[in-house]
């Protein structure tokens, strides 16, 4: 059973207790300073005598890589047999702990991955060795993370299905049809693009690759009479750097797209490339530049050269040129009605 955070910070309290030496220690003494610190920290009270000696026992073990030297003296008292000893012990520097908090406010934040088999203790052990001297220290990282999305606890069974090579059995219903329908597939990869999860894999009795949306999955169950495919369809890197988001089919080729990008907005384009391959080709005297990037033409990128409104203009190829064109139309009728 995984070690919640209760249970470390009893532990934690019993380390704190048998480092100080200039007393001794009783079960009943570790208890009361395990109930008070409890109350201290969590607000709860009540630990019994059994709970301390389940935990002294976890922190001689090998579980948690403590293995604590606790021994009894005169079969009452409670101490470390290295005096030097201590569960916070980590040999690491101030710099690297600074980093290693930073990473875990930014582990942390991805909360559908926390279902992963010991996931959830790894984190809570790493926080609690890592933050053990520096109480009160806040959260200074934030991500652009969605809680209440829909599927995101979906994220832990379908990456082990993943790395065990698994296939499911995906009950489905896309925006599009309304209805739900059952889909057999070798799951590849997981991709998340603009705070929504995505699951890319090869449809059992069809060609090509199958991108599903873990907000409109229904279910997803193991595939027990299906056979998992191995991916020989296409690199992963590859196939994803070729575009922008998620949607394609792999007879889509890349495309040179040429955009004009006003003087507002150039800086932030320059600084935030719209795509890794994105090329300079032009800066104009009024502050206007001309961009190119080697991509495939999808949904996604009409949606996002749209997000600039104004301020950008596709000036080739023609036929995304000719799309968003009537996109703007559409929506200068819709402003008139």
């Amino acid at each position: 059973m995984p070690v919640n955070r209760n249970a470390l910070l009893r532990m934690r309290t019993i380390d704190g207790c048998l480092r100080r030496r200039h007393r001794s220690w009783t079960i009943e003494d570790l208890r009361s300073a395990c109930e008070d610190a409890l109350y201290e920290y969590e607000g709860t009270s009540g630990v019994s005598l059994r709970t301390i000696q389940r935990d002294i026992e976890l922190m001689r073990s090998d579980k948690l890589g403590y293995n604590a030297p606790i021994e009894v003296v005169d079969r009452k008292y409670y101490c470390y047999a290295d005096p030097d000893y201590s569960i916070s012990s980590l040999p690491l520097t101030h710099e690297e702990l600074s980093e290693l908090t930073g990473a875990l406010d930014i582990l942390s934040q991805y909360s559908g991955f926390r279902g992963l088999s010991g996931l959830d203790e790894t984190l809570t052990r790493i926080e609690d060795r890592i933050r053990s001297g520096s109480e009160g220290q806040q959260q200074v990282v934030f991500l652009d993370t969605n809680e209440q999305l829909k599927g995101l606890e979906l994220l832990s069974p379908l990456y082990k299905s993943i790395i065990n090579h698994r296939a499911l059995r995906v009950r489905y219903c896309s925006f599009r049809s309304g209805r739900e329908i059952e889909i057999c597939l070798s799951p590849y990869l997981l991709k998340e693009y603009n705070n929504r999860w995505f699951l890319l894999g090869h449809e059992r009795g069809h060609s090509g690759i199958l991108t599903l949306a873990l907000d409109r999955m229904v279910g997803v169950e193991e595939d027990k009479e299906g056979r998992y495919k191995e991916n020989i369809y296409f690199d992963p890197v590859t196939y994803l750097d070729d575009m922008v988001g998620v949607t394609r089919d792999l007879t889509s080729e890349r495309e040179r797209v040429v955009l004009w990008v006003d003087a507002c907005q150039a800086p932030y384009v320059l600084t935030k490339p719209l795509h890794p391959r994105q090329e300079l080709m032009e800066e104009r005297e009024d502050g206007s530049i001309v961009v190119a990037i080697e991509v495939i033409c999808n949904l996604e990128l009409e949606r996002l050269i749209l997000g600039f409104g104004s301020h950008i203009s596709v000036l080739s190829p023609k036929r995304l040129r000719d799309r968003i064109a009537h996109q703007v139309m559409m929506m200068v009728t819709r402003y008139k009605e």
